[in-house]
């Protein structure tokens, strides 16, 4: 009982964490309206570094899944990982290609895409919470962790974002938080699920049109049936990584 209570209040102090960068950052975009990408995410730097300051100091670069070398076939690891591409490619046809009548923003909002924002994501949810709760089985780590990371994006709704809008984007959300935390249990690098997760948001951030809602939903059908074939996959021991409860 004392270790559930630990396990929830560090989750809760992280999703507390998280909110409370995102909301500062979001009143300082609303406020100064930066027209630079470097400086449209300015506010989330500070927390960026103190993880990364943490990961070093601690090497604790392995134990959250910064590792490179859990399978000995590239050519597997690129196919399992292979329908984020077709993802991608969905975004980029839908917003038209990308905006690139500055290409100096296109390369810093990549970088800072990169290194700040799905850095910290990816490392909160699908690094420090999906670790945490692999004591309470894979089932139930997979789905906080990602249930978590849909819900934060409520805060779209303060940034003056319709409600149709704002819950398509939770369940976008919740899939790709799915299909991420899974490919991390079945014993992929965290580094995929940054380097996607900075992919999705540059397309989407820089792209010449806003997509259609139609293209969100053939998105969402490709997550969700990846989201079953990684489930069923993750189910045999051979596929996951060694400290993964999966009889809870």
């Amino acid at each position: 009982m004392k270790v559930n209570l630990n396990i929830a209040l560090k989750i809760i102090g992280l999703e507390f964490l998280i909110l409370v960068f995102y909301t500062l950052n979001g009143a300082y975009q609303t406020i100064a309206k930066p027209s630079s990408p470097v400086f449209q995410f300015i506010g989330l730097v500070p927390l960026a570094v103190g993880i990364l300051l943490y990961l070093i100091i601690k090497n604790k670069w392995v134990y959250y899944f910064f590792d490179i070398k859990l399978n000995s076939s590239t050519k597997n690891n690129f196919l399992l990982s292979s329908p984020l591409v077709l993802v991608l490619l969905v975004i980029l046809i839908g917003n038209k290609g990308l905006n690139t009548t500055s290409i100096s923003d296109l390369i810093f909002m990549f970088i800072i895409q990169f290194c700040v924002v799905a850095f910290i994501e990816e490392t909160f949810f699908r690094g420090f919470m999906l670790k945490m709760l692999f004591s309470k089985g894979m089932k139930k780590s997979v789905l906080i962790s990602s249930f978590l990371f849909g819900i934060t994006h409520l805060l779209q709704l303060v940034g003056g974002q319709s409600v149709e809008d704002t819950i398509l984007q939770i369940v976008y959300a919740f899939l790709v938080g799915l299909v991420l935390s899974l490919l991390i249990v079945n014993r992929q690098s965290i580094i995929i699920t940054i380097t996607f997760h900075a992919f999705n948001n540059f397309l989407n951030f820089m792209g010449n049109v806003q997509g259609s809602s139609l293209f969100a939903y053939v998105i969402i059908a490709i997550l969700f049936f990846y989201t079953i074939y990684l489930w069923k996959r993750a189910h045999k021991k051979e596929c996951v990584r060694q400290d993964i409860n999966l009889a809870v």
